[in-house]
C-alpha cells in the first residue's frame, strides 16, 4: 500500500509526501492513511486543525504522526515497525464500533503537555489499547476520557505502559501477560490490575488501585493482606516472594505512598492458598481445563469467612476469618460449570467453555455478565444488576431472568449487545434496555405473558413478544413463530398460532378451549429465523409458560336488592339502609300474609 494518496479537501490537494502538515480548519479523509512505507516520513496535524479520519491509520517503519490540534479516527490506529504517535498538546478522539489503538514491535505511542485521549464509546470494550513486542506506551501530563465507561489496556510480550501526572477520568482496567512493565506516578485512578505470568508493576504516589495478585502452579500463600489504621493513609510495600508466608510467584508489585489499596487475588490450578484476618475486595475465581464441577453457594458477595476451604480439587484456597467483597467467576478452556445460588460480581466464559447458572445474581461490580469465543452461558431463574454481552462466536441464553443496570451499584453501560457472530436469545426475561445486534450477530426476544388462569370453553388470548434483531452485516430474518399448548407434563403439543409477522408486546394467539378439561398447561412460543445456519438456532430455544384451566362460575345473582341502595358494595351505610327498608317491608308483609323472607327466599 502506497502513501502516494492525494486528499481533497475544500478545494485544496494535500499531497502526502516526505513531510506533512494538514491544512487549517476542517479535513476529512476516507482513504487509510499509511505513514513511514517512505524512510523519514512525517505528518503532522497542527493546532488549529480538526481533522477527521474515516478508516485506519497506520505509522510503520519510522514514519511519526504528531498530533498539534484534533484527531478525530473512526478506524484502527496502528504503530508498528519503529513508528511513533505524539499528541503534543492535541486531542485524539477515537470513534466507531470495536476500533483500537495498536502498539507493537518498537512503536510508540506518546501523549504529553496536556494531551486529551478521549474514547467516543456507548459500551464497555468499544475501544481498546492492544501492545505487543517492545512496544510503548507513554502518557505524561495527560487527561483520558471514556464517556462514562471503561478503558482496556492489553499488554503482552515485552510491551511497557507509563504514566505520570495522568487524570483518568473514569475507571479502567489493565491486563498484563509475560514480561510486560506498568508504571504509574501521580496519577488520580489506578484502577483494576489483572495480571498472569511475570510482569514488573510500580504505583507512586497513586491512588485507587485494585490488584488482582496472581497465585499461579508452585504458589504458596499464607498471608495476612495490610490494611492502614485508616483509610486515607499511605501504603508503601513489595509483595513478592521475599513476604513472610508467600513463595512461588515470579512477579512483582511495589506500592509507594499509595492510597485506597483494594486486595484482590487470582488463585490458578496448583496454587496453595491461604488468607488469614484479612478484607479481600475480591476473588477471581477461574474454573480452567476440562473438567466439570457443580458449584453450589459458597462464592457469595459480602460474605464472612470463618474457616472455608473452597470445594474444588485443582487448587486449595482457604480462607480464615476472611471477609470476600466480591467474587468474579471465569469459565474458560473447555470447562463446563453448573452453579446454583451463587451471588457474584462478574462472570466471563472464553474458548469453548459452558457455564449453567439458575437462581444467581450478577450485581456487575466488576462489570457484567458475558461470553467470547465459541463459550455458551444458560442463565435461568435470575437477575443481572448491570448488562450482558455476546462476542465472537458464543452463545448466551436469558431464561426467566432480570437485567437490570439501574439495580447495580456501578453503571458501566446500560444496552444489551450481541457483537460479531454471536448469539443472544432472551426467553421470558425482564430487561430494562431490549437486545440489541451488531455486526453478524443475531437477538432474539421471546416472551409469554399469559394469564395464570384460563377458563375451559372459553377463548383465552395469549399475550407477549416474538422478534429477532439481527446485525447490519447478518442475512437472517425473521421467518414466523407458533405457539403450542400440552397438558402440563406431556408432549402432546396442539399449534394455536403460526404467524409469519412479529410481536411487539401484543397477543401471540387466542386459544380456543372448547372440550378441554380443568387442570394445568404448558404454552411454548418457538421463533425460527431464515436465511441463518448455526449451530444454536433460535428454533432451538423455545419460551415456556404455564397456565391453568378452570371452570367458570358466573357472577352470582341478586335475589332481592334495595333500589336505594346496594349491600353487596362494601359500603357499610348503604348495607344498613337496605336492612332497614327491607326489614320493614318484610315486618309489613307478614303481617297482612303471614309470608316469610324464607317463603320469598330474599338474601341480604
Amino acid at each position: 500500500m502506497q502513501l502516494k494518496q492525494f486528499i481533497a479537501v475544500a478545494g485544496f490537494v494535500i499531497g502526502l509526501v516526505a513531510a506533512q502538515s494538514a491544512v487549517a480548519g476542517e479535513v476529512h479523509n476516507y482513504t487509510e492513511l499509511i505513514i513511514g512505507d517512505t524512510p523519514g516520513e512525517t505528518f503532522t496535524i497542527d493546532a488549529d486543525t480538526d481533522y477527521y479520519q474515516h478508516a485506519d491509520i497506520g505509522i510503520v517503519g519510522d514514519g511519526t504522526l504528531t498530533v498539534n490540534g484534533r484527531l478525530f479516527l473512526t478506524g484502527h490506529m496502528y504503530v508498528a515497525g519503529s513508528g511513533t504517535l505524539i499528541v503534543d498538546g492535541g486531542e485524539f478522539h477515537i470513534q466507531g464500533n470495536d476500533t483500537n489503538i495498536y502498539v507493537g514491535e518498537t512503536g510508540r505511542a506518546i501523549f504529553q503537555n496536556g494531551a486529551f485521549l478521549h474514547y467516543v464509546q456507548s459500551y464497555v470494550a468499544q475501544h481498546n489499547i492492544i501492545m505487543w513486542g517492545s512496544g510503548s506506551t507513554q502518557l505524561d501530563d495527560t487527561t483520558v476520557d471514556c464517556d462514562g465507561s471503561i478503558e482496556f489496556i492489553y499488554m503482552t510480550e515485552n510491551s511497557s505502559y507509563s504514566a505520570t501526572s495522568v487524570t483518568y477520568n473514569h475507571w479502567k482496567t489493565w491486563y498484563l501477560w509475560d514480561s510486560t512493565t506498568l508504571s504509574l506516578e501521580n496519577v488520580n485512578i489506578a484502577g483494576d490490575i489483572v495480571f498472569y505470568d511475570t510482569p514488573a508493576m510500580s504505583f507512586t504516589n497513586t491512588n485507587v488501585i485494585m490488584p488482582w495478585l496472581y497465585f499461579g502452579s508452585g504458589a504458596v500463600i499464607d498471608y495476612e493482606f495490610p490494611q492502614p489504621a485508616n483509610p486515607d493513609d499511605p501504603m508503601t510495600m513489595t509483595f513478592d516472594s521475599s513476604l513472610p508466608g508467600v513463595s512461588g510467584i515470579p512477579w512483582s508489585l511495589t506500592l509507594d505512598n499509595c492510597r485506597y489499596i483494594a486486595w484482590g487475588i487470582t488463585p490458578y490450578p496448583g496454587s496453595d492458598v491461604t488468607v488469614r484476618n484479612s478484607d479481600l475486595a475480591m476473588i477471581m475465581y477461574r474454573f480452567t481445563g476440562t473438567g466439570t464441577f457443580d458449584l453450589q453457594g459458597i462464592m457469595v458477595n459480602d460474605s464472612s469467612y470463618t474457616d472455608t476451604t473452597v470445594p474444588v480439587t485443582d487448587r486449595s484456597l482457604r480462607l480464615i476469618g476472611t471477609h470476600v467483597n466480591w467474587w468474579k467467576v471465569d469459565v474458560v478452556d473447555d470447562f463446563e460449570l453448573t452453579a446454583d445460588s451463587i451471588v457474584f460480581s462478574e462472570m466471563v466464559t472464553k474458548n469453548n467453555a459452558k457455564a449453567h447458572l439458575t437462581n444467581s445474581t450478577c450485581e456487575g461490580q466488576t462489570i457484567h455478565l458475558g461470553a467470547l469465543d465459541d463459550s455458551y452461558i444458560h442463565f435461568k431463574g435470575g437477575e443481572v444488576w448491570s448488562y450482558v454481552s455476546v462476542w465472537t462466536n458464543a452463545t448466551l441464553i436469558l431464561e426467566n431472568s432480570l437485567v437490570d443496570w439501574e439495580k447495580g451499584q456501578y453503571i458501566y453501560q446500560t444496552s444489551n449487545i450481541a457483537h460479531n457472530n454471536a448469539r443472544l436469545y432472551c426467553l421470558n426475561s425482564n430487561m430494562k434496555c431490549l437486545p440489541e445486534a451488531y455486526d453478524s450477530a443475531l437477538a432474539m426476544f421471546a416472551s409469554i405473558d399469559a394469564p395464570q388462569t384460563g377458563f375451559a370453553g372459553f377463548p383465552v388470548q395469549i399475550p407477549g413478544s416474538a422478534w429477532i434483531a439481527a446485525g447490519p452485516d447478518s442475512s437472517a430474518a425473521f421467518d414466523h413463530y407458533e405457539l403450542a399448548v400440552a397438558p402440563e407434563g406431556t408432549t402432546d403439543w396442539t399449534v394455536i398460532e403460526n404467524a409469519t409477522i412479529e410481536v411487539h408486546g401484543g397477543t401471540l394467539g387466542t386459544w380456543d378451549t372448547a372440550g378441554l378439561t380443568n387442570g394445568n398447561y404448558t404454552l411454548r412460543l418457538t421463533v425460527w429465523v431464515s436465511g441463518y445456519t448455526d449451530i444454536n438456532p433460535p428454533e432451538n430455544y423455545p419460551a415456556y409458560g404455564d397456565i391453568e384451566l378452570v371452570t367458570y362460575i358466573p357472577p352470582r345473582k341478586k335475589k332481592g336488592g334495595c333500589a336505594l341502595g346496594d349491600p353487596d358494595s362494601g359500603n357499610p351505610w348503604s348495607t344498613l339502609f337496605c336492612a332497614l327498608v327491607l326489614g320493614l317491608g318484610l315486618t309489613l308483609l307478614r303481617r297482612k300474609s303471614g309470608v316469610s323472607a324464607s317463603d320469598l327466599n330474599f338474601e341480604l
